[in-house]
């Protein structure tokens, strides 16, 4: 072989080795997606977070990446970037980008600055991690540069509250990729702020295997109840209807109340199709529409554990007479 052949060999290797080398590098931060987005309220406006979480191990090395953050119109209003890679590298393991109002309002060490304050509307606006996951909400209507779907909390996000990314399909109690469905509306709902930075563990687990085969027991349409331990309560709140209207009666705006057998224990209620989403009791929906209804209520532990039987009623709104 000529020198001049060889040379040309030895490059091609040279070549093809940094590209074997630039692999791994590639796949440590693709794995992740937003998980919550806090804008502030009326009473602190500066205090913005997004919080991204890994549904795989090893996703770790984000220095130098970026979240984006955009306005109602799709443009951009801000770019935050990771200046290092987090401690944290297992599966599940969450990542927050805030302001220092938000870390100061929720005592926690951002994994990441957003800055300058301001950035997240909360009548309208989306972020996207790198041009891998991207949300919206509101009265957004610009694009992106990945799927984002209709906007979450289309009327705009409610004072005090967060958007979360759902984890229901699939293990209900684990992110997964099945998880995000290209559509914020489907994706997020509202939830009390909660950001989980790097250095706090995740409380996402798999889900077990009961005896005999088959996943644990899911959300379903009973109306909550059995002993703990055979349907599939064992560790999880469970909720009660405490109140209820009448199963047929003429009252448009009935009331419910519900309780969770845990203290400090948070609540989403449903009617009919809807998604589910936060609630407190008493709850008085309305005015409906006459025919048959049904509502749901389940509750959430102080753990992030979802009663995976929420509690039900089917009534009727009937015409007087």
């Amino acid at each position: 072989m000529s020198s001049a052949r060889r040379l040309s060999c030895s490059l091609a290797l040279a070549v093809a080795s940094l590209g074997l080398a630039a692999s791994p590098a590639a796949a440590t931060f693709h794995l992740m997606e937003v998980r919550e987005i806090y804008p502030g309220s009326v009473a602190s406006p500066g205090s913005e977070y997004v919080e991204l979480q890994m549904y795989a191990a090893g996703q770790n090395l984000v220095g130098g990446h970026f979240l984006r953050a955009y306005g109602p119109t799709g443009s951009v209003v801000a770019t935050d970037t990771f200046p290092a890679d987090v401690k944290g590298d297992a599966d599940q393991s969450t990542l927050v980008l805030a302001s220092p109002e938000a870390e100061s309002q929720f005592g926690i060490v951002a994994d990441g600055p957003l800055s300058p304050s301001g950035q997240l509307d909360p009548s309208g606006g989306a972020v996207c991690w790198e041009t891998i996951d991207c949300v919206s909400w509101g009265s957004f209507s610009g694009s992106l540069p990945s799927p984002a779907g209709s906007p979450a909390a289309p009327g705009g996000i409610t004072d005090g509250m967060a958007l979360r990314r759902t984890i229901s399909p699939g293990c209900e109690t684990l992110l997964e990729p099945t998880d995000d469905h290209d559509n914020s509306a489907a994706d997020f709902s509202a939830v009390f702020p909660g950001p989980r930075p790097n250095s706090v563990p995740a409380s996402e687990r798999p889900c077990e295997t009961p005896a005999g085969g088959g996943q644990a027991p899911k959300e379903g349409g009973a109306t909550g109840g059995g002993p703990a331990g055979n349907d599939g309560h064992a560790g999880a709140p469970r909720t009660t209807l405490r109140g209820t209207p009448a199963k047929r009666g003429t009252d448009r705006t009935p009331t419910f109340r519900f309780r969770s057998d845990e203290p400090w224990s948070e609540f989403e209620c449903r009617l009919d199709h809807e998604n589910f989403r936060p609630c407190a009791s008493p709850r008085t929906l309305g005015p409906l529409a006459y025919g048959r209804h049904r509502f749901w209520v389940r509750a959430q532990d102080a753990s992030e554990t979802v009663d995976p039987s929420p509690a039900s009623f089917a009534f009727r709104i009937v015409r007087r007479r």
